[in-house]
C-alpha cells in the first residue's frame, strides 16, 4: 500500500480557476451505517456544534458551501446538515460530516455531495433474505431486481440512479459544469459471514461505479479515486478475510486509499464509530481529497520526509482565512502540502486575539478551544484587528492578559507541541501607532513563554504602504486600499520566507 500513502501531489487545479469559471467539485459517498451515521449530534465536534442552530441537541444548521442529495430520487440537493435517514436515529451523524465541513472551510466554492448509505447491508447477496438490499454488482442478480428506491433490492441501482437524477435535473445546468473528485465508501460489517468473496464482491462495485459514471457523462472516470475506511477489529462483525480484501484492493488499485480503523473506537453495541472516532476518520479522508483532488498549481508534496502526516492547526483573522478567497491559495496552506502535513484551517474574518465580539465571535484566547485534541504544531497569526481596535480591548495592557492566557493556555493544551507565532504587516506610519504597540507586545509576551515570533511587520517584505505593491500582491479592492489580505501571488511571495522560519523548529532530511 506504500504506493498510495508515499505519493507526489499531482498538480490538478490551476490557481486561477479556483477563484472563478472553475467546474463545481462532486463527492460521491456510499456504504451502511457507519457512512449514514449513527453518532448523535450532541456529540459533534465543537467546530460544527458552532454552525448549528440550536446548540443542545444541534438537530438544525447549514454548511456554507457544502450541498447534499442524500437517499433522494429527485435529484436536487439543500445545504448540507447532519442527519441520518434511518427513521428514529435522524438526530445523527457520520465521518463525512467532519470531511464537508473541512472542505467547505478550505473550498469555500459550492460543492456537491451525493450520498446513498443504508445500515445493515452486504455487498454479497443474501440467498436466505429475500426482501433484504445489498450492493451486488453481479450482472445477472441485477437484471432481476429493480432499486430499492423503486421497491426492488439494489442499493447499487438506487445510487446510480441517483447519480443520473442529480446529474440531469442539477448538475447538468450548472455554468461552469461539474466534476467528480471522488468516491466515499465505508462498508464490510455485513459481509463478515461471507468474506472470502468480499475481494471480488467489492471490486465489481468499484469498477461498476466507475463505468457507470464514464459512461453517463463521456468523461473517463476509470481512475476515479476510492477512498475507504477498514472496520474496527473489536467490531462485532470484524472479519479479517474482509480486511484482507480491502488490503489487496488497494495493493492492486493505484486510486484507492485505504484508512486504517482497526484500533477506532466504538459505542456500546460493538458496532458503530463513536464519535472520537468518526471524527478521526473524516480528518483522514478530508487529507486524502487535499491530495488527490483539492490542490493549486505547483503546490508538490512527499509523505517521506519528517514532517509526512504530521497534524498542523492555523489559528487566525481573515490573514489565515484568506477573506474572501479560496484556503487553499495561502501560504499556509501550501506549506503544510508540500511537507506531506495534514492542515487545519481555523481563521475567522474579523477574529481578534483579545476581544470577543458579537460580529466577529470569541477572540483566539478563547476559541483555542476549539482546535483538535491533538496536534504537533500550532501556528498563531493575529493582532492585525486588536491594533485596529486596541480601544475596544481597553489598552495594550489587556492585549497582553489576554496573549498571555492564549500563550497559557496553547502550551497546557499541547505541552508536546511546538506553537509559534506570527504578527500583523507593517502599517502606514507604523512607528508610534496602536499598530507597533501590538506587534512590540507580542513579542514581549510570547518571547516570556519561549514562543518563537515572527515579525511580519519588519521582516515579512510585505510592501503595505506601497500602491503599486498592493495592485500586484494584495486582494482587490475598490480604490486599491486592501492592507491585509494577499493575492496568491503574495502567498507565494511570503511563503519561503514563512517556510524559512517555521523550518528552523521543525526536523528536516
Amino acid at each position: 500500500m506504500a504506493k498510495r500513502f508515499y505519493i507526489s501531489l499531482l498538480a490538478v487545479i490551476c490557481s486561477l480557476s479556483l477563484m472563478a469559471g472553475r467546474p463545481a467539485r462532486v463527492i460521491i459517498t456510499a456504504g451502511q451505517s457507519n457512512t449514514d451515521g449513527r453518532c448523535p449530534n450532541a456529540e459533534l465536534p465543537a467546530y460544527i456544534k458552532a454552525l448549528a442552530k440550536d446548540t443542545t441537541t444541534c438537530q438544525r444548521g447549514a454548511y456554507s458551501f457544502c450541498h447534499i442529495s442524500q437517499n433522494r430520487t429527485d435529484g436536487q440537493f439543500e445545504r448540507f446538515w447532519p442527519q441520518a435517514t434511518k427513521q428514529g436515529v435522524e438526530n445523527s451523524w457520520a465521518y463525512d460530516a467532519v470531511t464537508y465541513l473541512w472542505l467547505d472551510q478550505m473550498v469555500r466554492d459550492p460543492f456537491y455531495v451525493i450520498k446513498w448509505a443504508v445500515g445493515g447491508t452486504s455487498v454479497a447477496v443474501d440467498k436466505d433474505a429475500d426482501n433484504s438490499a445489498h450492493w451486488s454488482a453481479n450482472k445477472a442478480w441485477l437484471k432481476r431486481t429493480r432499486s430499492t428506491a423503486e421497491g426492488g433490492r439494489s442499493l447499487l441501482l438506487s445510487l446510480t440512479r441517483q447519480i443520473d437524477a442529480c446529474i440531469d435535473n442539477t448538475l447538468s445546468s450548472l455554468k461552469d459544469g461539474y466534476q467528480v473528485d471522488a468516491l466515499l465508501w465505508h462498508q464490510g460489517e455485513s459481509d463478515y459471514r461471507q468474506g472470502k468473496a468480499y475481494y471480488k464482491n467489492l471490486k465489481a462495485v468499484f469498477a461498476y461505479i466507475r463505468r457507470h459514471l464514464t459512461e453517463k457523462t463521456g468523461k473517463d472516470y476509470s481512475q476515479l479515486p476510492v477512498i475507504m475506511g477498514t472496520i474496527a477489529r473489536s467490531n462485532k462483525c470484524y472479519s479479517a478475510e474482509v480486511e484482507e480484501a480491502m488490503k489487496r484492493l488497494a495493493d492492486e488499485d493505484d486510486n484507492l486509499y485505504l484508512i486504517d480503523m482497526s484500533q477506532a473506537g466504538l459505542q456500546r453495541d460493538r458496532l458503530h464509530f463513536d464519535a472520537k472516532a468518526a471524527e478521526y476518520l473524516g480528518i483522514q479522508v478530508y487529507d486524502r481529497l487535499l491530495k488527490v483532488a483539492y490542490a493549486p498549481e505547483g503546490v508538490q508534496t512527499t509523505e517521506e520526509g519528517p514532517l509526512a502526516g504530521k497534524r498542523i492547526a492555523f489559528l487566525g483573522d481573515s490573514y489565515v482565512r484568506n477573506h474572501r478567497e479560496p484556503a487553499m491559495l495561502t501560504w499556509q496552506y501550501k506549506f503544510a502540502r508540500k511537507h506531506g502535513m495534514t492542515y487545519f484551517n481555523y481563521g475567522r474574518n474579523g477574529s481578534n486575539v483579545a476581544y470577543n465580539s458579537k460580529q466577529w465571535g470569541p477572540a483566539m484566547y478563547v476559541r483555542y478551544k476549539d482546535l483538535p485534541e491533538q496536534l504537533d504544531y500550532v501556528v498563531v497569526v493575529g493582532g492585525h484587528n486588536d491594533s485596529a481596535g486596541l480601544p475596544l480591548i481597553g489598552g495594550i495592557e489587556v492585549y497582553k492578559s489576554r496573549l498571555a492566557e492564549l500563550c497559557e493556555g496553547l502550551i497546557t493544551r499541547y505541552p508536546a507541541a511546538q506553537i509559534f507565532f506570527f504578527t500583523r504587516w507593517t502599517a502606514p506610519d507604523f512607528i508610534g501607532s496602536d499598530f507597533e504597540k501590538v506587534v512590540d507586545a507580542t513579542l514581549e509576551v510570547c518571547g516570556s513563554y519561549s514562543i518563537p515570533v515572527f515579525d511580519s511587520a519588519r521582516q515579512g517584505g510585505i510592501y503595505i504602504g506601497n500602491e503599486t505593491f498592493r495592485k500586484k500582491f494584495l486582494q482587490p479592492k475598490k480604490g486599491n486600499t486592501d492592507t491585509a489580505h494577499l493575492n496568491a501571488r503574495g502567498h507565494d511571495r511570503f511563503l519561503p520566507v514563512a517556510e524559512s522560519f517555521l523550518l528552523q523548529y521543525m526536523p528536516v532530511k
